[in-house]
């Protein structure tokens, strides 16, 4: 399905998306260079700069004089960052994925994967401008949306009037779509908890309890609800539910360790952070076992 336009550019996404990608300047001359063999790539006629690959993007009149070199060159890039990201050398593929992304502006694949990078090498300006780059192109995925609230709600304090807009402008353009009532729940908890909005997770949680009672998340997030409302009987049996929802050994250590010491009662802004804490390993590990599935085109 075809998605449209989230929002216009307004100045707080304008300077998100300028930190992503910062001008590099015009081409180089609109001439192709001389044809010749390059090792290790597809493309015979564009040589990739190993150390400033963006340096080697054809120009919109090379790249439409020469379709099927510049489908190569496209594949070099990505073959080229994944063997990066394989060696753990995230800057190479960063390098790599800008390339692509300069190459390939209008489509979501390059913008995604330097949010994934960008996040791995905690870039979280960088991460953010390319998510929203992905989000707003054809082939963004639900990946993308679920990345761009990770990375906003794992920032350390508050966050910015402008940041709280712009979450709550993509949760509600999720809204939106059909059949994403789960995931979209899933990151509006999320969000609550970094926001320390107990109505949003009373919302959230009804949802979840509705369309995935049994799932290890619902139950970490309605244990959330509990701590934040100070019910430390019903955290409790949460934390029982837990064990036999798939939560491991240590998500539940954690779980157990905020309700029996009752961490709530601590100062307001410093319980949001022990309880998002435990949140967000209890979800980790969740994650981690269960199986990966497809992203899911919006």
């Amino acid at each position: 399905m075809r998605k449209y336009r989230m929002m216009s550019l307004g100045p707080v996404t304008a300077f998100l998306l300028a930190a992503a990608v910062s001008p590099r300047g015009a081409h180089a001359a609109d001439q192709a260079p001389p044809a010749r063999p390059n090792a290790g790539q597809l493309s015979t006629l564009f040589s990739i700069n190993e150390r400033d690959p963006e340096s080697s993007v054809p120009t919109p009149k090379q790249r439409d004089g020469n379709p099927l070199e510049f489908g190569y060159f496209v594949q070099d890039l990505l073959a080229k960052a994944e063997i990066a990201t394989k060696k753990q050398d995230h800057q190479a593929a960063i390098r790599y994925y800008r390339a692509l992304a300069m190459a390939v502006p209008d489509r979501a694949t390059a913008w995604s994967k330097l949010c994934e990078a960008y996040e791995i090498v905690q870039d979280r300006g960088r991460a953010l401008g390319a998510c929203k780059y992905a989000m707003d192109r054809e082939g963004g995925t639900l990946i993308d949306y679920q990345r761009f609230v990770r990375v906003m709600v794992k920032k350390e304090g508050d966050l910015s009037p402008e940041e709280r807009t712009l979450l709550n402008q993509v949760l509600a353009h999720l809204d939106q779509q059909p059949g994403m009532a789960t995931p979209v729940a899933h990151l509006r908890c999320e969000s609550a908890i970094k926001l320390k909005d107990e109505a949003a997770m009373g919302s959230c949680t009804a949802v979840l309890a509705k369309v995935a009672p049994e799932d290890g998340r619902t139950i970490v997030f309605q244990w959330s609800y509990a701590v934040m409302r100070g019910d430390r009987a019903e955290a409790a049996r949460l934390v029982d539910r837990a064990k036999l929802a798939g939560v491991t050994v240590d998500g539940v250590a954690q779980m157990a360790s905020v309700t029996v010491s009752g961490r709530w009662w601590l100062p307001r802004v410093l319980g949001a952070v022990t309880l998002g804490g435990a949140v967000l390993l209890a979800l980790f590990l969740l994650g981690r076992r269960m199986t990966a599935r497809s992203p899911r085109p919006l």
